[in-house]
């Protein structure tokens, strides 16, 4: 496995996050609040915990935040509290068998008949908000809006991240590429890449990758032997120390059509104009009409929305996922710094679903393409 090192000074970036943490809760006038984290992970979604201690939990954990900026660190047993102890900045670190009671009962001693703040609290199921909330020992109050609004201006580490995630989401894709060949299955394709990524250092990674001679959507492999008139799709996520980045790729087998490579080619373009407009100030629906508008100008506007496509892109985990879906209806204006996916992917009337995306940070001229360019038709020999 290759190992990285984020070129930043990490100790600072989790102090600074500590110090954003108590900036939210005293926005919301709460002098304690507890960060939580399931260990039920989504990659389009903020994970508190994983954010300000840079703890990637496979069980459940909390974390208690004081106005002064102690940070106690609760974790499901001695094994995840070992490995908290590793990558954790909080000064301290407790093994418990029940990390959100422990957490409970620590705030019911520090806030007992007081407002709380509480982060992540919204994913929990029943039987752990209950645990959390400890016969309302006392009132949790939400500030999750607040840390958003924090976590939102990406800091040095995690730009590192997100471009070391992107980096190595090409370098597995250009592994794939290699090995790719008529005769081999769509599941050993998934593993070169699920390998190559983890060889490369990725502590997490969510792929999908599927063919057909005229595909719906991008779903997981089943065991589909890839033949000559196959349009293979990938969808490559890699997490590098908790941040998300994604590419998404179409190779053809054998002689693409006529229809596949006009296609694919419209969508590289409406990618081009798409990144043309994130830059700081621009609105996302901004950057989707730019991307719309091609469609338009050619009467084809109704595949422009469901079911023909979902989103234009998305913010990625586990921080801020702000400016969120690119969708019209969103007017969230863009920032310099602000990092995504921005991808294309949709229905095309002569060749079915494609996929084209590359992770992108807004700037305030343009948006720079992570991986330095827009991907085209790749196309295996038959």
């Amino acid at each position: 496995m290759t190992e990285w090192t984020p070129p930043v000074d990490v100790a600072r970036v989790f102090a600074e996050r500590t110090r954003r943490a108590t900036t939210a809760m005293g926005e919301a006038g709460v002098a304690t609040a507890v960060f939580v984290s399931s260990g039920r992970h989504l990659f389009t979604d903020m994970d508190p915990v994983i954010w300000l201690t840079g703890f990637k939990p496979m069980l459940a954990a909390a974390v208690v935040v004081t106005a002064d900026g102690e940070r106690v660190l609760y974790a499901q047993g001695e094994w995840e509290a070992a490995r908290a102890r590793q990558v954790a900045s909080a000064p301290k670190v407790v093994a418990t068998d029940d990390p959100f009671a422990a957490a409970a009962t620590d705030l019911s001693a520090r806030s007992a008949g007081q407002r709380v703040g509480s982060a992540g609290v919204r994913k929990l199921n029943p039987v752990e908000h209950r645990s959390i909330a400890a016969d309302n020992a006392y009132e949790l109050v939400r500030v999750d809006a607040e840390l958003d609004d924090q976590a939102r201006s990406k800091d040095e580490l995690e730009l590192a991240q997100f471009r070391r995630a992107s980096e190595i989401s090409q370098i597995a894709f250009d592994s794939l590429r290699e090995h790719l060949l008529i005769g081999l299955t769509d599941v050993e394709a998934e593993a070169i890449i699920e390998r190559r990524l983890r060889e490369l250092g990725a502590d997490d990674a969510f792929v999908f990758l599927s063919a057909s001679t005229r595909n719906r959507a991008v779903q997981r492999p089943w065991g589909r032997v890839l033949m000559p008139g196959d349009i293979l799709l990938t969808e490559l996520s890699p997490c590098v120390g908790g941040v998300f980045a994604q590419i998404c790729r179409t190779v053809a087998f054998g002689v693409p059509s006529p229809e596949l490579v006009r296609d694919h080619a419209m969508l590289v373009d409406v990618m081009a104009a798409g990144v043309e407009e994130c830059r700081a100030g621009q609105t996302v629906s901004g950057v989707v009409a730019a991307m719309d508008a091609p469609f338009v100008e050619l009467g084809m506007e109704k595949y422009t929305r469901p079911p023909y496509m979902r989103v234009r892109g998305h913010g990625m985990g586990f921080g801020s996922v702000a400016p969120g879906d690119f969708l019209s209806k969103n007017t969230f204006e863009l920032q310099a710094g602000d990092s995504f996916v921005l991808h294309p992917n949709q229905m095309m009337p002569g060749a079915g679903y494609l996929m084209c995306g590359e992770p992108v940070i807004v700037g305030e001229s343009v948006g720079e393409i992570v991986t330095g360019r827009i991907a085209g038709l790749e196309i295996v020999e038959a």
